[in-house]
């Protein structure tokens, strides 16, 4: 068996319908789906049920006996994955209908074992979705010092990964740190991957419906299991030949997973900002590889140059980006 795709799902009743047709539309056939339910109370595992009795391909359904987190759920479905690679989606995103097919055909495209496939994604479900490149990449230590340097995507389900790369580096999520996981995960990965491949296709859609408020994203709770992960990233690229070329990697990541609490408004989360990780506050105010407009913006904040930070928002993300994406 070639894939295996892992779905997490908890309490996806109104969106599971349209995420399952993608699956089905796969044209690559050689693949498993592994669904990990999470103890959900709506009628997400009836869905499920339907869907693996005739999907005609095979098809394993996990049923928590009690809620545990999305870590938890792709734990489970790890343990039980039989495809030499991995593929994941989320429960109310979609997939191209080539997916599948065009990662395995990189795969067996390559001359040498590839332990990675990575692609380009969309911002939105519908057919005008903002298409979203990633950097580019031809070896592992590019990936990561993209990741780190906040300027590429981590996100589980734009990349193919070899399932024995994983089990032989004891990679796994972390049960109960459910922010951060795909981020500790991939950042793993590449660290332990050989020969990696990327395709500048967008093969997967991802539902950019999030009312949530960034204070709310980034909560105490949701901050401790940020830091959770990190310490995992921390731990496991400790001595590492990636660290010993560019020293700073991990001070930028810290700098770019408290970015997100700049674009707002709420003098709040401005001082989360500054309070979180403080460490690599001086760090904001050097440029190093980062465009100019969000070098300023660190640059700002880590002045507390609040007037500054809000102008931005208001300018860049209102406006500039207003007009660019409407």
């Amino acid at each position: 068996m070639k894939i295996s795709l892992i779905i997490p799902v908890y309490n996806a009743e109104k969106t599971l319908p349209a995420t399952l047709e993608s699956i089905r539309a796969q044209r690559f056939r050689d693949f498993e789906v592994i669904f990990s339910e999470d103890a959900g109370t709506d009628g997400s595992a009836t869905l499920l049920e339907a869907f693996c009795a005739d999907i005609g391909l095979p098809c394993k359904l996990l049923r928590a006996e009690k809620n545990g987190g999305a870590a938890a759920a792709r734990n489970r479905a790890l343990d039980v994955a039989e495809g030499e690679y991995l593929a994941f989606a989320d429960a109310d995103d979609l997939m191209d209908p080539g997916m599948l097919e065009l990662a395995a055909a990189a795969v067996d495209a390559s001359d040498q074992p590839v332990d990675i496939v990575g692609w380009d994604w969309s911002l939105g479900l519908n057919q005008d979705a903002r298409y979203m490149r990633q950097a580019d990449y031809a070896t592992p230590s590019e990936a990561l010092r993209n990741m780190t340097g906040g300027t590429m995507r981590w996100n589980l389900w734009i990349f193919l990964v070899r399932r024995e790369l994983i089990g032989q580096n004891g990679i796994q999520f972390i049960p109960g740190a459910d922010i951060g996981e795909d981020m500790q995960f991939m950042l793993r990965a590449f660290l332990h991957a050989g020969n990696v491949v990327q395709l500048h296709e967008s093969f997967y859609r991802y539902n950019a419906v999030n009312s949530a408020s960034i204070s709310k994203q980034f909560s105490p709770e949701k901050r401790a299991q940020i830091e959770v992960n990190f310490q995992e990233v921390e731990r496991s690229f400790a001595g590492s030949d990636f660290l010993r070329e560019y020293p700073n990697a991990l001070t930028d990541l810290k700098l770019f997973l408290k970015r997100p609490l700049l674009i707002s408004t709420d003098r709040h989360d401005y001082e989360t900002w500054y309070a979180w990780f403080p460490e690599v506050n001086g760090r904001a105010r050097q440029r190093g590889s980062l465009p100019a407009h969000t070098w300023m913006l660190q640059r700002m904040a880590s002045r507390r140059c609040w007037l500054g930070v809000k102008l931005y928002y208001l300018l860049i993300h209102k406006f500039v980006y207003g007009i660019m994406y409407r």
